[in-house]
């Protein structure tokens, strides 16, 4: 789509008839193949704009956070406004977005080069002053990868924040994938049009990020889960909340998968200011 077209919303409307056919899965596959044809950049260096933080609050007390949004079609720094309430007048919480989401913008044709931009970004912005990386769902993947690029080149952030991920795990996905699905039909009318830009842009980070394991870091990570059933999903020992393989502290929060950063988002927010604090 060229910057400044019409945004269309013909995918949008297939998506939704393969929901009701039970395709959806299939769709998915289909926006993943579609992606490769929209135009990529394989290092940092080729994006004409690079990864912009916005600021969401602004405080005296560090470390400051730095907030990735999810790879749904309708992640984006909206989903972080009502957590970083909770923090204004205490802590500066910035959220980035995910290159590709907005027409006129390429996507990364590979893990890597998401990262390498993203991580050029947080240090951009922060300039020496310590933070902490965080993710709700999806987001979790990319706060955690960004963490271990940065550990690579000797810089190392105060802590990650994973809040209710799952994105690791191919069983957890295909499990999750009704829930999340409905959640999303609720929520696509809310802060951004989900046009096929978008939907677009997420086959593409499904494409590249479906394997996605999470390498080592030496960061503390901190675990929130929602303390309410979403999904129809457990794993063998029965337990159906968000887990991780490396290690960290869990914390439950109230509310679901979407809910805990909706209208539990201060209470989220104020179980990371206490482990933080």
């Amino acid at each position: 789509e060229a910057a400044g077209a019409e945004p269309s919303a013909a995918l949008g409307a297939m998506l939704r008839e393969a929901g009701q056919l039970g395709r959806q899965e299939e769709f998915t596959r289909l926006l993943m193949d579609l992606s490769r044809f929209r135009p990529s950049f394989a290092s940092a260096a080729e994006l004409d704009k690079a990864p912009a933080l916005v600021r969401l609050s602004r405080g005296e007390t560090g470390p400051a956070l730095v907030c990735f949004s999810s790879i749904l079609s309708i992640g984006g720094p909206h989903q972080y406004a009502r957590f970083a309430a909770g923090f204004r007048g205490r802590r500066d919480v910035w959220a980035m977005g995910n290159p590709g989401f907005v027409a006129g913008e390429r996507l990364p044709a590979s893990p890597e080069a998401v990262v390498e931009a993203q991580a050029e970004a947080v240090l951009r912005e922060t300039d020496g002053v310590p933070f902490v990386l965080l993710g709700h769902s999806s987001g979790g993947l990319l706060a955690h990868e960004v963490a271990a690029r940065l550990e690579s080149t000797g810089v190392f952030p105060d802590a990650v924040v994973l809040l209710d991920i799952y994105s690791h795990d191919r069983d957890a996905a295909v499990g999750l994938q009704p829930g999340l699905s409905a959640g999303m039909d609720e929520r696509s009318a809310g802060q951004v049009p989900v046009d096929d830009t978008r939907l677009l842009a997420m086959g593409a980070y499904f494409r590249l990020f479906g394997e996605w394991r999470p390498s080592e870091i030496k960061t503390p990570t901190l675990l929130v889960r929602a303390g309410e059933r979403l999904f129809d999903w457990s794993r063998d020992d029965g337990d159906w909340r968000s887990y991780w393989q490396l290690p960290h502290t869990a914390l439950d929060v109230a509310g679901n998968h979407f809910t805990m950063m909706e209208e539990h988002a201060g209470t989220t927010a104020r179980a990371v200011e206490d482990w933080l604090s």
